[in-house]
């Protein structure tokens, strides 16, 4: 990232840090001391493929889930609005069972409430590139380019630290980039979790802790596969209390045929390029099935960040294929399109670890009908089968914004959801659907308390309500 971006974060942070507010439930709840981390010297020009930090030891099949493998300070732009940070590399387990390790970047408030509080944040990284995770990118003096993803991972960090919660981002994609593989967010998203209760330089005592996922678009979708596979045997022995995701991608193809011929039709390159990341076998059937344009927009989408892939764009994203797409009904990738239905139950097959598919926590779900980016139209069903099978769903949905938009319409609603998780009060059992669901109008009061006013000063200073793009950010 450039430092002309971080000068600019720098300067909303500031100015949303003298608007901090104390965590929910006023000055008589209990709070715990943060403990200060000493400064770390990280080379800015140094990208996870080339930072000794980010390479796994070879006794990794030695570490637990979630152990810490090395962690180190971070300088961040939010040093005014955090008490600590710290980027933690912890062992997980990859979707074909293999040990694994990723990132995390974890922030203490400078209030923190007690016992802790803790949402993991998952963020839309959105790409099959190893050098656009989200740790690199949050580090002061970073050279990274994935700086679309930024407003609003940060609105959400600043919203999360102002009620006194515990803020931990992964790297979800792992280290291979697996841009949209389910099972591999999920892994990477539960092992952050376990990784930052181990933390005890920013937590030293996790004793009665509490956590939730929370992610939207391309974070929505690690937080929602994280979410359902709580029930797993992985997942077995973590609080989590609730959840919330927004313009999830319930199914792929649609998702597909909607970015095809479009103005973010590179997300879909990169979610192709990013599944064969993960499953040598889908990328040795791309290999013989992939034209020469092909080859080159899959090279292109592993080695260049959301700003340098432009020249995708405007483009059938099939076209890629000797067979158009029709190639996408061979048995290959016909499996992994069936993989990453979200909600279906898996076996031990197609998973390390079964699932049956429904959400074991309560969880607020909210998608746009007019998104233009991730497909709405699997949504109802998958909400159906849901309060089928007996989660507790609130499903919220609105028309006439963008997928961008949505987020920011939706941000009061989350809040308020994930804070009633916390406090023990929200709906536990059976479904609600709210047709033109926003309770919370943005700008309004309501809004405002929900997400606190650092929050909302550092949206409207970035200009977030009023962004035209039709991905992301």
């Amino acid at each position: 990232m450039s430092t002309k971006r971080h000068v600019l974060l720098a300067g909303l942070f500031v100015l949303a840090s003298s608007s901090l507010a104390a965590p929910v439930g006023g000055p008589e709840r209990a709070v715990a001391t943060a403990p200060a981390l000493k400064s770390f010297a990280i080379d800015p020009a140094m990208p996870p493929s080339s930072d000794p930090f980010y390479s796994a030891p070879d006794s990794l099949d030695l570490y637990q889930a979630g152990a810490i493998v090395r962690s180190r300070p971070v300088n961040t732009s939010f040093a005014t609005v955090t008490a600590a940070s710290a980027q933690i590399f912890y062992r997980t387990t990859d979707a074909l069972g293999n040990a694994s390790a990723t990132v995390t970047t974890l922030f203490a408030p400078k209030q923190p409430v007690s016992p802790p509080q803790i949402m993991m944040l998952m963020a839309p990284i959105d790409s099959a590139s190893p050098d656009c995770q989200i740790a690199y990118a949050l580090q002061n003096g970073s050279q990274s380019k994935a700086t679309t993803l930024l407003p609003s991972v940060a609105a959400d960090i600043v919203a999360g630290l102002s009620k006194g919660w515990y803020v931990s981002v992964p790297d979800h994609e792992g280290p291979k980039a697996a841009f949209i593989s389910g099972v591999t967010a999920a892994y990477c998203g539960i092992d952050a979790l376990r990784a930052t209760l181990n933390f005890t330089e920013i937590i030293p005592d996790s004793q009665g802790y509490k956590a939730v996922y929370h992610g939207y678009s391309g974070g929505a979708a690690a937080a929602s596969w994280s979410t359902q596979f709580l029930s797993s045997s992985y997942g077995q022995g973590l609080n989590v209390v609730g959840a919330s995701f927004g313009g999830t991608p319930v199914s792929l193809l649609p998702t597909l045929d909607l970015l095809s011929n479009g103005s973010a039709s590179f997300l879909a390159t990169s979610a192709l390029a990013g599944l064969g990341n993960q499953y040598p076998d889908l990328e040795e059937w791309y290999q013989a099935n992939l034209n020469e344009a092909g080859k080159q927009a899959f090279q292109l989408a592993r080695t260049q960040c959301a700003e340098g892939l432009g020249s995708l764009n405007d483009i059938n994203v099939f076209s890629y294929f000797s067979n158009g797409a029709a190639s996408l009904n061979d048995p290959v990738p016909q499996k992994y399109i069936q993989l990453e239905q979200l909600g279906a139950p898996l076996n031990t097959t197609q998973a390390p670890t079964s699932i049956d598919g429904v959400l074991p926590v309560p969880v607020f779900m909210y998608h746009s009908e007019s998104d233009g980016t991730v497909a709405y139209a699997p949504v109802p069903a998958y909400v159906d089968s849901q309060c089928a099978r007996g989660a507790a769903l609130t499903f919220a949905n609105t028309t006439g914004t963008a997928h961008s938009a949505t987020y920011v319409a939706f941000e009061g609603d989350v809040y308020a959801f994930l804070q009633q998780a916390f406090d023990g009060t929200v709906q536990s059992t059976g479904c609600t659907r709210r047709q033109q669901g926003v309770e919370n109008a943005v700008g309004s009061a309501g809004y405002i308390q929900n997400i606190g006013l650092a929050a909302w000063t550092l949206l409207a200073s970035a200009g977030a309500t009023s962004r035209r793009r039709s991905y992301g950010w």
